[in-house]
């Protein structure tokens, strides 16, 4: 799991940020750096700590001297938020397509135009048209970088055959050993694709309330909800859990790492996945420099270090020719078509409703 979101958006609470920068004079920009139009001076980052290392950076430095690259980062997303509706400046920013709304609704985000970047045609087709991120004219709001999916974790030696629907995660035979992630937004889409609905993000009351009911359901099938994947990865070594919500790459560590056999699969009904990348916030002195960092996400080489070091799924169909075939395997881009059907994670215009339902699920009495 690349990260997790539990959002709170509505009262957030203000941090304190911590800059980080390359330290040293700055050198005279060389003539192509010059020719590119790039900026001088200084370009904040915000981001997450580990794609800020002088491996993913040294060569944006070294392309850009001119440039004055520094970073702050966060831990998750609704603390970075917090930050910016509180004055925190900054000029590139990595988030996710679930908090993209509500950014662009807030005026944080400038678009990002496609044309600057000198590789999004070497993107799969399906990230370059995620709806999810269009801002109109040839731009979009984020620039997609890396993915993951979100299906179902179980052990191989409890079940057999491999389950196939959300609705396992209801199943009478694997009572109290059915393992739940305790986030209103998966659990309710997950409730929702079992039940049928095609589009889990986007629910009527009358479906919330039928949604409702399968998670109050649920309930008694339950060995417990899980906050996090350290937990769950906990209750499949311990043999409690035998399926749960889960995630490729964790499946993947259970067995080659700790020996215990947890297979992933993406149900029928789709897999929920998500999508991050980056983004050019509002105000940003050095657009051209904010663009120049994004492309440089974007880089085969850079999107190598993402799917060999963290395993994800990564946007530039150029990488495969840098990956070996047990690399593609591990990273997911050998069945790109599980990420361009999955429902991609977003939060609803309507998700107070949905943590109002999620605490009456979590309320109502097991049946």
């Amino acid at each position: 799991m690349k990260r997790s979101w539990w959002v709170l958006v509505g009262a957030l609470a203000l941090g304190v940020w911590t800059l980080a920068g390359c330290g040293g004079e700055t050198a005279s920009p060389t003539p192509a750096a010059a020719e590119a139009g790039v900026e001088p001076g200084p370009l904040v980052l915000y981001s997450y700590e580990e794609t800020v290392t002088d491996e993913f950076l040294q060569p944006f430095r070294e392309k850009y001297p001119q440039v004055e690259l520094k970073t702050a980062v966060f831990g998750e997303l609704d603390e970075a938020l917090a930050k910016l509706r509180g004055g925190f400046k900054a000029d590139v920013i990595n988030i996710c397509a679930d908090y993209v709304p509500i950014m662009v609704q807030l005026g944080l985000l400038e678009p990002v135009d496609t044309r600057r970047l000198s590789h999004w045609d070497e993107l799969f087709p399906f990230f370059r048209e995620m709806p999810e991120i269009q801002a109109g004219d040839g731009k979009v709001w984020m620039v997609p970088v890396d993915a993951g999916l979100e299906g179902i974790m179980y052990r191989t030696d409890k079940i057999d055959p491999p389950p196939r629907s959300w609705n396992a995660l209801f199943d009478p035979a694997y009572k109290g050993h059915i393992a739940m992630e305790d986030y209103a937004r998966n659990a309710i889409a997950v409730a929702a694709l079992a039940l049928g609905y095609e589009d889990p993000f986007n629910l009527t009351e009358e479906q919330l309330q039928a949604v409702k009911q399968k998670l109050i359901e649920q309930k008694a099938l339950l060995l417990t909800y899980f906050e996090g994947d350290a937990e769950v990865d906990a209750l499949f070594k311990s043999g409690e859990a035998w399926i749960s919500f889960g995630w490729t790459s964790n499946a993947r560590w259970l067995r080659e790492d700790d020996g215990i056999p947890v297979a992933f699969v993406a149900p029928e009904e789709g897999a929920l996945s998500w999508v991050c990348g980056y983004a050019i916030l509002k105000g940003t002195e050095r657009p051209a420099a904010a663009h120049a960092l994004i492309d440089h996400y974007l880089d085969p080489k850079i999107q190598y270090i993402e799917a060999t070091e963290f395993e994800y799924f990564v946007s530039n169909q150029k990488v495969l020719d840098l990956l070996s075939e047990e690399e593609i395997q591990a990273s997911g881009l050998d069945n790109p078509e599980a990420i361009a059907e999955a429902h991609v994670e977003i939060l609803p215009e309507n998700y107070d409703r949905w943590l109002q339902i999620w605490e009456e699920v979590l309320a109502a009495e097991v049946p």
